[in-house]
């Protein structure tokens, strides 16, 4: 989320959906129905579980009063603790996203996968804040005033306070000792209970997010130079002839790991131009891309069980002038019709 819209992008069927929209209520709660939905049903039992035994026994004819109201704050700021493992593997991508130098795209996956997956900017802090301060609050009024349950419900309450301060209280630069000891504290729940190492699919989504976000916030002159920056790039087109074959499978077919490889070419469409052979794979694209995709469809058979993959490549580079796979066929064709 960011300058007042939020992005979104999800899984539905195996297949990646994305969307960027301002920020409201309706968008707020069309993201909570994506969470809601690709949740397993234990996480969502739980929360709604929480949510009755707040809202129903005051209403029934039962001795129990239920859960007080500050529970609503303890399950708002500590689902973070209880995050599905999958949820945790997109919280760690999304970190990894905004942690990665340079440009945010497709073909940086590893370097994404190689960022830092704790971020300054993490809710994580905020949950941080709210449960020491309940503590620390708690703590207090018990000096004050005896009574448990009085001190837990007036400190649930009051860590509010500190919570809405933090932001303001980050940006002042005041108070930089403890905003580092709070950071460890959160750094340390990001890296062991907040989030998980992502795998492919969760960078993927992360990244289609983060540049829905982009293209939504930047101005049209700043779309315009970037626009223009990637047309410059494709002038350099390289093409390489790619076949990678897996060693020492249980059975002489090797289609489905050649399926599997063209599905992960699917995700790099709109940056490079491929085709697949009886033989092999052709792909055409600026060079950096192209050795990024080669790099990542060679892991592919590793990916599927394959202990041991050989792959050959036959790259052509042309730089006196602009080189694609359809003008070569084209070229071929003129010089057929000459003759």
């Amino acid at each position: 989320m960011g300058k007042g819209h939020l992005a979104c992008a999800y899984y539905h069927k195996e297949e990646l959906n994305e969307w960027v929209k301002p920020v409201s209520g309706g968008t707020f709660a069309e993201a909570f129905w994506v969470v809601a939905k690709t949740a397993p049903l234990w996480f969502n039992a739980m929360i709604v579980a929480v949510i009755l035994a707040i809202v129903l026994p005051p209403f029934l004819p039962i001795p129990w009063d239920g859960l007080p109201f500050y529970s609503l704050f303890y399950l708002l700021f500590g689902t973070h603790f209880l995050f599905p493992h999958t949820l945790k593997q997109f919280h760690g991508a999304e970190h990894k996203v905004f942690s990665v130098k340079g440009r945010v795209k497709k073909e940086r996956l590893r370097a994404i996968q190689q960022a830092a997956i704790t971020n300054r900017g993490c809710s994580t802090n905020v949950v941080v804040v709210y449960f020491l301060s309940v503590l620390c609050l708690t703590a207090v009024l018990l000096l004050a005033r005896e009574g448990l349950s009085w001190a837990l419900s007036i400190g649930s309450y009051a860590a509010l306070i500190p919570v809405g301060l933090y932001g303001p209280f980050r940006r002042s630069g005041r108070w930089r000792s403890l905003d580092r000891f709070l950071l460890r504290v959160s750094f340390w729940l990001q890296r062991h209970v907040t989030t998980a190492e992502p795998d492919r699919k969760h960078l993927l989504a992360a990244v289609a997010s983060y540049r829905q976000l982009g293209y939504a916030v930047f101005s049209k002159r700043l779309v315009h130079k970037r626009l223009d920056f990637v047309k410059k790039e494709r002038k350099k087109m390289a093409i390489a002839d790619v076949t990678i074959i897996p060693v020492g499978t249980n059975s002489p077919s090797v289609s489905a790991y050649v399926a599997r490889i063209q599905k992960v070419l699917e995700a790099y469409e709109g940056t490079m131009t491929y085709e697949m052979t009886p033989m092999s794979t052709l792909i055409e694209a600026e060079l950096s891309t192209l050795l990024d995709v080669i790099a990542t469809i060679h892991e592919v058979p590793f990916e599927e069980g394959a202990e041991r993959v050989a792959t050959t490549i036959r790259i052509d580079d042309r730089r006196d002038k602009a080189s694609t796979m359809k003008g070569k066929r084209a070229s071929v064709q003129k010089k057929l019709e000459n003759s």
